[in-house]
């Protein structure tokens, strides 16, 4: 497929000889002009388009003929162009992410879907559909750019669906297109989904080798009837499909629930409702497998809830394991504190089991409120509490038994020290999806249509400083020490910090040890060696920021520079 999209571009631009002009012939479905913003956005490979620094003049034939406004030299996903059309200027981007485009000759509502035309471009190939589309979530609604459920027909009657396949997201006829219009940066959530996939594997991977533990994700550019509409993050649905988990089969197996609303107390624990098993809802929670055309039975989750809430301590610690996954609860324990997401404790999470002779589990989602802001976008410094329910109350916080105690303990030191949640790493996640979408011009073109957030490097710097901040107190709460070396990291200070040209570390110990700087994004700025209890390194080479500064294998330090 790559070889024939190649040759198609070498069919589609116009070489010509004689020095003077060069035309860009971009293939129909590789394009999207918005004429209103005057945005075009085009997905070709542009490493097949040579330097065009030497030509008298540059055009780009699309829908018409526009001409550069002065000549590029090699086409960039980071740089923008001004081309122009009879007298109009518009801004051209080439997109490193797929293009997409939803047209339509209804108004796009809540219920139901209406049909409508899709566009897909990525590297490799285009692919076309019919499709139904329709508004999703509660508060998103209400913003002006909007979140969608789409899901992909056959035929315009939409009588019979159809499975497509995006990047190396799953085979479905059912997705989600996030606005993340409620999200400064537009990385909180899709780096929050990635971060819970690569920290928690299910507990039955031996048996669904295909499972998933929650939702991918993936950034696509999006056109709504013809008008650019900014960056979306393209969604898996969390459901039976996605979690692998027994379908009905004339018995309950397999159980998928939904905590949507915030009533009762019931999705938190702190209430317990009467249910009605005519009702596919059922106090904040709606169910979602079995396919309520099949059964619907609320007696499982609701004899759940009722262990939690109303068994005595005693009995709750003995028993919980057999209800409970207790190693998936812990994991979602430590990603909704570490990411802070306050929506996440009794709504935005699925609860669901694998068959019915296995325990109940967790599955995150709707994620974008998180790292030092609220589900309404706003920032929220607070870093110093800790996001709890009736659940993890009375597992974790009210006299818990020894074994979970040091289960989380252990959970949390090897996650800080060996997997995502070191410091180093999670910088290096953020920092990532921030220069992907600052360096290819997402924040630019998102700004043109869309001005409810700076899109600028102080939103950013905050959300390094509160989590550094989160991560401090979460290591004091966790009572996290490093290997062996109890106490070790406590008993290790930097000053002054901030600093100016040099920095005294003092250390508990007398053995060597290395010690290297960092830039937020993880890169490697210098290192060196500890050689004594007390030492001084230069840092008059840094620019004023923040940087980390990581001392032996594990302990790393945040170091500010004025």
């Amino acid at each position: 497929m790559k070889k024939y999209y190649t040759l198609l571009i070498f069919v589609f631009c116009s070489f010509l000889l004689n020095a003077q002009n060069y035309n860009i012939e971009i293939p129909t479905q590789r394009f999207q002009v918005d004429e209103t913003n005057k945005i075009i956005i085009c997905k070709i490979d542009i490493t097949l388009i040579p330097d065009l620094s030497s030509y008298e003049s540059v055009s780009l034939e699309l829908d018409n003929i526009y001409t550069f406004s002065s000549n590029p030299n090699l086409l960039s996903h980071q740089d923008s162009y001004i081309v122009e059309r009879n007298g109009d200027d518009f801004s051209l981007y080439f997109t490193i992410f797929p293009l997409a485009a939803i047209t339509s000759q209804f108004e796009i509502v809540d219920e139901p879907k209406r049909l409508a035309d899709f566009v897909y471009a990525d590297d490799e190939e285009i692919k076309t559909s019919f499709m139904g589309v329709e508004l999703r979530g509660g508060a998103s609604q209400t913003y002006p750019k909007k979140t969608y459920d789409l899901e992909f027909w056959e035929d315009p009657t939409g009588d019979e669906s159809i499975d497509l396949q995006f990047g190396d997201l799953r085979e479905d006829d059912d997705w989600i297109l996030d606005a993340l219009y409620n999200e400064p940066l537009r990385l909180r959530a899709h780096s929050s989904h990635q971060l819970w996939l690569e920290m928690h594997t299910p507990h039955y991977i031996n048996e669904e080798e295909d499972a998933k533990a929650g939702a991918n994700v993936m950034y696509i550019d999006l056109f709504l009837n013809n008008e650019y509409i900014g960056v979306y993050m393209l969604s898996e649905q969390v459901d039976r499909k996605q979690l692998k988990i027994k379908k009905y089969n004339n018995d309950i197996r397999g159980e998928l629930y939904k905590a949507e609303y915030w009533v009762t107390g019931n999705c938190s624990y702190y209430g317990l409702p009467p249910f009605d098993n005519t009702n596919q809802s059922w106090g904040g929670y709606k169910l979602k497998h079995p396919d309520p055309d099949d059964v619907i039975s609320w007696d499982n989750l609701y004899n759940f809830t009722d262990f939690v809430i109303n068994s005595e301590l005693p009995y709750f610690n003995n028993n919980i394991a057999a209800s409970l996954q207790i190693e998936n609860a812990l994991d979602y324990f430590i990603f909704l504190n570490l990411i802070r997401a306050t929506d996440n404790t009794g709504k935005n999470i699925y609860t669901a089991r694998y068959n019915q002779d296995n325990p109940y589990f967790f599955v995150p989602w709707d994620l974008d409120g998180a790292f030092g802001t609220i589900w309404n976008g706003s920032d929220d410094p607070t870093t110093d509490d800790i996001l709890s329910n009736g659940l993890f109350d009375k597992l974790i916080h009210e006299t818990p038994t020894v074994q979970i105690t040091n289960q989380i303990r252990a959970r949390w030191a090897d996650l800080r020290q060996n997997g995502p949640l070191h410091t180093i790493a999670l910088n290096s996640r953020l920092t990532g999806s921030y220069n992907l979408l600052k360096d290819n011009k997402v924040y630019e073109r998102e700004a043109l249509v869309w001005q409810n957030y700076p899109y600028s490097q102080d939103t950013k710097d905050y959300m390094d400083i509160w989590l550094l901040d989160r991560l401090e107190y979460l290591d004091d709460y966790f009572d996290f020490v490093l290997d062996t070396n109890e106490f070790k990291e406590k008993l290790i200070m930097l000053y002054p910090n901030p600093a100016n040209t040099s920095v005294t570390i003092t250390r508990d110990s007398l053995d060597s040890e290395v010690y290297s700087v960092f830039s937020m994004s993880g890169a490697l700025l210098k290192s060196g060696i500890l050689e004594s209890s007390t030492s001084v390194i230069a840092v008059d080479y840094l620019s004023s920021g923040v940087y980390l500064l990581k001392i032996g294998d594990a302990t790393v330090k945040r170091l500010i520079i004025e």
